[in-house]
């Protein structure tokens, strides 16, 4: 019983943890283009085009920030008749 409340009270700690961290900084770098914005060319050290997933920001929102924001949309939304 109490190695369950201990792992249950490590993982409470660590998402309060995570989403802690993802108020402070809502946004990461980019992992396709590594934060730059653009993608390199192959044949030569031009930049070459802006990144198609980030949309040349460099910056993506986190996936904590990404739910918090759904669940605040569908909170917010839920007493609105359409």
């Amino acid at each position: 019983m109490t190695a369950t409340l201990t792992a249950t009270g490590i993982v409470l700690v660590a998402l309060l943890l995570y989403a802690l961290s993802c108020a402070i900084r809502p946004f990461r770098d980019c992992a396709v283009c590594d934060g730059r914005g653009h993608h390199r060319a192959k044949s030569n050290r031009k930049l070459s085009r802006p990144c198609w997933w980030c949309k040349g920001n460099g910056k993506r929102l986190r996936y904590g920030r990404r739910a918090w924001n759904r669940a605040r949309r569908l909170h917010r939304n839920a007493g609105v008749a359409r």
